[in-house]
């Protein structure tokens, strides 16, 4: 029976080398390391280590493991029965430092967690999930999650603040850290149910319990009235604080166990997720946390080839690892690009894989196509539409991750353009950006927003996963089209016109908000990551129009989807002072205010009136926008007598 286990159980990790986890060849068309050749000498078994975490081919480990198998017989057999056993557990905690640290947190974070109501919270996170939305990688232990921490949490205790009530938190959160330092036991014939088993119930984990938690967090952050619970937004906002600094205790006792595992990756991420929401895109909180979920992810060696058979794995455990990476992988290009810093995760080092969607199997999908050769596995085809309609992509968070990590490596590629700018690689952006366009060609037809989103007739996560597709396309042509730019005063006309797309996406979005459900990215951050890059190259358009050989751009348009912009922010409808990023946009619509207050100045047409002085001593003493029309009256006549004004024909 292989083990589910971390870094450092046992002293042993096991590295998921084998000769297809060596990054040569290409996958669907992207060069993938190819000076990286097979190597012989390399086994297809796992192999066992007496160091932490994931050692790749240039370790020193796997050097004399190769030694040790070439001087031992059958010892590459012999590797294939060890199995690593699992670290003891201690009774008790030791008086060590770190121990009493870890202690002193977790009662700590326990009375807090007893102070809230768990009941009402998982009635919040009940109806959140009944609204289609969930937890993008966690989602699928969500609901037991929640099922699992309502129980243990309507279990007896004692009187709170009492000796025996502290007695028993001491107990409940030594419970709470042995099951969290058990290794969960897999095989391939292993179940869903049968991994549960290892993570709730009697055998509750802190993994678990951070993810109901990040849960909570989330529902309340996307409910703003729950009477339950909260009525006002600092109430929600004090709320969401709680709960979050309680699910960050969870998180960091369980990096301080040092049993790294599938479950504490899912919520690393997760938790990543909710401080970019709660702290902001540009905090260091989030930048930080980015940085461990990364380091967790090689450490494990999910940025390896993942295979069922050499890993002795289920299906479902490998579909989940493979999310994992794509969510992470996509993840780190999008705040790199925000923040302009450099990726943690370089796909030269990487197997590009994606999670096949659930409940298509590739067999089916496979045995259906036209061409055998593509696959809904990433390690054949790291695509998206194979042109098969048989089995229909349902539009779902698997297919925002697939989508997500898809464009994320062609930002990749964008990004180290801009850091060889001055090479001026014409034809290398020409390239890239028809791979871009066919690359979103070639995604399913209901997967791309055909029109207005308003004229979109699916679900409301449906709308905002197109809303979401489109801007992440559009916006690696924005990328593109900033590398080639010279000056920031000579536009180019297909920029403009991206850039353009993007703001009117961004604010419709905005407009329709209570129409959309977050289907992998929060309003603010499409906002932030699509609309403002979007409305800065608008902004410079209308101070330094584009050439007169170009046809004239929507300028009203333009200004119209401005204008919404800054008084949807200004007004406070969906972003209020104190909550993430709310300060970036302050700053963004204060510029575009100015912009907007230059640019509609009233100005008298004086030019126009002496060019007609002879014929005409006042142009307008002639016309009344009254004519016919009662003073209160603003309908039909009036704007269409208004827009027979001298100064508006034309």
């Amino acid at each position: 029976m292989a083990r589910l286990q971390g870094p450092h159980e046992g002293h042993y990790a096991r590295s998921p080398l084998h000769p297809d986890s060596q990054r040569s060849g290409h996958v669907d068309g992207l060069p993938v390391n190819p000076g990286a050749g097979e190597d012989s000498s390399a086994s297809s078994l796992p192999r066992h280590y007496p160091n932490p975490g994931y050692l790749g081919m240039s370790s020193h480990s796997t050097i004399f493991n190769q030694v040790f198998s070439s001087t031992t017989p059958h010892g590459v057999a012999a590797q294939q029965d060890v199995q690593p056993s699992a670290p003891p557990i201690s009774p008790a905690l030791n008086d060590s430092i770190q121990d009493l640290t870890i202690l002193e947190k977790g009662l700590f974070a326990l009375n807090r967690l007893d102070q809230l109501e768990i009941p009402k919270l998982a009635c919040l996170v009940q109806s959140w999930l009944e609204r289609g939305v969930n937890l993008p990688l966690a989602g699928l232990f969500v609901p037991q999650c929640l099922t699992a921490v309502a129980n243990w949490s309507n279990l007896p205790k004692p009187p709170w603040n009492s000796e025996d009530y502290r007695i028993d938190t001491r107990h409940r959160f030594r419970v709470l850290l042995e099951n969290t330092r058990k290794v969960i036991a897999i095989r391939q014939d292993s179940t869903f149910e049968l991994f549960l088993g290892q993570t709730l119930g009697e055998n509750l984990r802190l993994e678990a319990l951070g993810i109901f938690l990040t849960a909570a967090a989330r529902a309340t952050l996307d409910t703003c009235y729950f009477p339950p619970l909260f009525s006002a937004d600092r109430q929600r906002r004090e709320l969401i604080k709680d709960i979050s600094l309680i699910g960050d205790w969870c998180l960091e006792t369980c990096l301080a166990l040092d049993c790294l595992n599938d479950l504490q990756l899912v919520l690393q991420y997760e938790n990543f997720i909710l401080h970019s929401q709660v702290d902001g895109d540009q905090s260091y909180h989030s930048w930080r946390r980015m940085g461990d979920v990364a380091s967790s992810l090689f450490a494990l060696g999910y940025h390896e080839r993942i295979d069922e058979g050499v890993h002795n794995i289920p299906t479902f455990l490998a579909e989940l690892r493979r999310a994992c990476f794509a969510r992470i992988y996509a993840a780190d290009k999008s705040l790199a690009i925000f923040l302009g810093r450099p990726p943690r995760i370089v796909k030269d080092y990487c197997f590009l894989q994606l999670p096949a969607y659930p409940g298509i199997t590739t067999d089916e999908y496979a045995a259906s196509s036209d061409n055998v050769t593509q696959s809904i596995r990433s390690e054949t085809h790291w695509g998206i539409s194979n042109g098969n309609n048989d089995f229909p992509q349902p539009i779902n968070y698997t297919a925002d991750t697939r989508c997500s990590a898809l464009f994320a490596s062609l930002k990749e590629e964008v990004l180290l353009m801009f850091r060889k700018r001055h090479l001026n690689e014409i034809e290398r952006i020409s390239e890239l950006r028809s791979r871009v366009v066919k690359q979103w060609q070639e995604l399913p037809t209901h997967f791309r927003l055909p029109s207005s989103l308003k004229d979109c007739d699916g679900s409301q996560f449906e709308r905002d996963f197109l809303a979401g597709t489109r801007l992440d396309y559009l916006h690696i042509l924005l990328l593109l089209g900033l590398v080639s730019q010279k000056r920031a005063s000579e536009l180019d006309e297909s920029l403009l016109e991206v850039a353009g797309e993007m703001l009117s996406i961004t604010v419709e979005v905005i407009i329709l908000r209570d129409r959309l459900v977050n289907s992998g990215t929060s309003l603010i951050w499409k906002v932030a990551q699509y609309g403002l890059p979007a409305a800065g190259i608008v902004s410079l358009a209308l101070l330094h129009p584009i050439s007169a050989d170009c046809r004239p751009f929507p300028r009203s348009k333009m200004l119209q989807d401005l204008s919404t912009l800054v008084a949807e922010i200004s007004i406070g409808a969906w972003i209020q002072a104190g909550e993430p990023n709310f300060a970036l946009f302050t700053r963004a619509t204060q510029t575009i205010r100015s912009l907007l207050d230059s640019l509609t100045a009233w100005k008298p047409h004086t030019e126009l009136c002496n060019s007609h002085q002879n014929e005409n001593t006042d142009l307008t003493e002639d016309w009344n926008a009254f004519i016919d029309s009662q003073p209160w009256e603003f309908e039909m006549d009036f704007w269409a007598n208004l827009a027979e004004h001298p100064t508006l024909i034309g």
